[in-house]
């Protein structure tokens, strides 16, 4: 007997494209935004800038009162991207063997249009495909796609036919086109995974069916609630979110554009607004700033008229806004760039204490496609080039070509130009001699300007980094989240120590997110064209697991939850929560209605447990353990002078590196 695990006819779906982000923006990179619109049991795991000004991937049609599902994107993705799939998933895990089915009609026939099983993430799955010459069942390894079984199609096989394939999923799997056997090969099949259309070409798809026999089923019913029960055993070993404080941010609120600050015993709470000039997110400039007491739960003060819509809170970048006792008397200061000038004010008072305006970059000629007269400001980051002891000089940025270096008198340092800047750089003592360095983009450079070394690298750029010792046998290493050249570790001389594939990696966190395991392990994101990856590796650099999220704005922030154990936070929506080493979403939020458009962790009351803070652009709730020890290591952080929507999070002891 035949029993229907998935039976899709697409009825219940409106005709008309299924949701999706219509800017093909970045937003999603660490935004959890969810689109207007019906999904059903799917979700599209697939985001890509090469398809700004184009439609979505998935459209809904009708003929003859039965609903279809067609490809409506083709292929449109080049480059780095060449191996991106328009990708729909299905949310049902199979925990056994099983025959799919579907029928499939080419509307177009140069890619390779069909279904993956045996779905693990957009990068690793097994798959069925058709395109023009040939049948092909085949398994995709990240960039790799190696061919298991090929049909050659005669001349004269109608790709106007709509034709009905089955694919009997196992080891030794068999595939039927119109009930002939024609293709069939060895995989390594894998209870628990999904799975998906995947398609290069516009096509139709219609009759989806997966059908288990008696046997299959039962197997699959243990399956299921073997793994129910492993979940819940492992959910039962962590205390609960408890949601401890709630702040109304009124129309001062903001996207992930936040600043925290502990000053005097109180907790500030420093939100960003902004306008978009010219081309999009690329010369925005700050429009308002609000500083919340976030112990008192009142406004402190307003710069700027703020306006909390949407346009004026989201953005994929930074703002160049910063918190640090830049002046070294003991008080907090915001240094900010707005209005083509760069300023420091008391924290407090909003005192204006010092002004410089932005460098002149008309006619500069390492300046390209820059369209103001001064220096529109991407990001800043204080630091201490001099040998001050305190955090006196700070840099500037423009959007991936130049970095400039100030003292504390706004007198110029150094100037960078040379590869692609990235977003965020990291400033640190490299050599321990009491002045700062900077790893920007691929290069190291010295506390005077000066390279130290280069990586050899030169596509797209680095999102995020860390520098840190993984193993106490190990030296210390950077950890780069660079883009479409993957995730890296690098050693201190600048030479390649591991190289992985993930995508296009986006964010990365260092952590002690296994007891039992040797060192510390990292976890990265990856987001262009192939959103909601999550993988995890040891010291090493080797991975651990993978999985994907089916969501995207993961953060992958360590959270010191409960005294004892590291988890990693994804973000705070039904299917985020906090993961272990394993990727199990082993904490749970409530379903309380409290924004999941952004998230942060900060130990806000210094007892060494981590706050969870949830925010949108009118409320802001924060989540802590309602059970926890004190923990007994100390752990270092990001620091608070270094805020940014691109750096690498890390919790890390010295106890842990063994």
């Amino acid at each position: 007997m035949e029993n229907k695990i998935i039976k899709e006819d697409f009825l219940d779906f409106n005709t008309g494209e299924l949701p999706y982000d219509k800017g093909h923006s970045a937003l999603g990179e660490y935004h959890h935004l969810v689109y207007d619109g019906y999904f059903g049991n799917f979700y599209d795991p697939i985001s890509l800038h090469q398809w700004r000004n184009l439609d979505g991937s998935w459209l809904i049609t009708e003929e003859d009162g039965k609903h279809f599902l067609e490809q409506n994107r083709g292929d449109n993705s080049k480059g780095a991207f060449q191996n991106v799939y328009a990708t729909l998933v299905h949310r049902t895990k199979l925990y056994s063997t099983y025959k799919l089915e579907y029928d499939l009609r080419m509307f177009e026939v140069a890619g390779m249009a069909g279904m993956a099983f045996s779905y693990l993430t957009s990068r690793y799955y097994y798959a069925v495909g058709l395109k023009y010459g040939s049948l092909c069942l085949y398994r995709r390894n990240e960039e790799t796609i190696d061919i298991i079984d090929e049909l050659k199609l005669e001349p004269d096989f109608d790709y106007d036919k709509t034709y009905h394939f089955e694919v009997l999923v196992r080891d030794d799997v068999i595939v039927k086109l119109d009930g002939k056997e024609v293709l069939k090969g060895k995989i390594d099949y894998v209870n628990g995974r999904s799975i998906a259309f995947v398609s290069k070409s516009q096509v139709r798809y219609s009759n989806l069916l997966v059908t288990m026999t008696d046997s299959e089923l039962l197997a699959h019913d243990k399956g299921i609630l073997a793994e129910e029960k492993r979940i819940e055993s492992k959910r039962n070993r962590y205390p609960n979110l408890k949601n401890i404080k709630r702040l109304d941010l009124g129309v001062y609120g903001s996207g992930r554009q936040l600043r925290i600050a502990k000053y005097d015993g109180e907790v500030y709470l420093l939100f960003a607004q902004h306008q978009k000039r010219y081309i999009r997110d690329s010369f925005a400039h700050l429009s308002s700033m609000t500083l919340f007491n976030y112990t008192k739960g009142e406004r402190v003060w307003t710069i700027g008229e703020p306006n909390n819509s949407f346009d004026n809170t989201m953005i994929s970048c930074d703002l160049p806004f910063q918190i640090a006792d830049v002046d070294n008397d003991g008080k907090l200061e915001v240094i900010y760039a707005m209005n083509f000038e760069v300023r420091i004010i008391d924290l407090l008072t909003k005192k204006l204490k010092r002004t410089m305006k932005t460098p002149v970059i008309y006619n500069d000629p390492l300046v390209k496609n820059e369209p103001f007269y001064r220096l529109n400001v991407d990001a800043i980051r204080v630091a201490d080039f001099e040998g001050l002891g305190y955090k006196g000089d700070f840099i500037i940025k423009d959007r991936y070509q130049n970095v400039w270096a100030f003292d504390k008198d706004f007198k110029e340092l150094f100037r960078y130009h040379n590869k692609n800047t990235g977003h965020f750089p990291y400033i640190f003592d490299y050599d321990n001699d009491g002045k700062d360095e900077l790893l920007i983009g691929y290069d190291l450079i010295d506390h005077d300007g000066k390279m130290i070394w280069s990586l050899p690298m030169n596509t797209d750029h680095t999102d995020e980094i860390i520098y840190a010792k993984l193993h106490k046998n190990e030296e210390e290493k950077f950890i780069l989240a660079s883009g479409n050249e993957g995730m890296n570790l690098i050693n201190k001389d600048g030479t390649i120590y591991k190289h992985n594939e993930i995508g296009h990696a986006q964010r990365i966190s260092v952590a002690k997110y296994d007891l039992n395991r040797s060192g510390l392990q990292i976890m990265a994101t990856a987001f262009w064209g192939s959103d909601g990856i999550v993988c995890d590796y040891d010291y090493k650099g080797n991975l651990i697991n993978q999985m994907e999220v089916g969501s995207n704005g993961s953060v992958v922030t360590p959270v010191m939850y409960d005294g004892i154990n590291t988890l990693c936070l994804l973000h705070s929506d039904t299917d985020g929560g906090l993961i272990d080493i394993n990727l199990d979403r082993v904490v749970l939020f409530p379903d309380d209605g409290h924004p999941t458009l952004c998230s942060e962790v900060y130990d806000i009351d210094d007892d060494g447990i981590d706050e969870i803070l949830c925010w949108d652009q009118t409320s802001l709730w924060v989540y802590k353990a309602d059970k926890f020890t004190k923990p007994k290591k100390d752990y270092s952080k990001y620091p608070d002078t270094g805020f940014s929507n691109y750096r690498g999070e890390y919790l890390i002891s010295l106890e842990d590196l063994s």
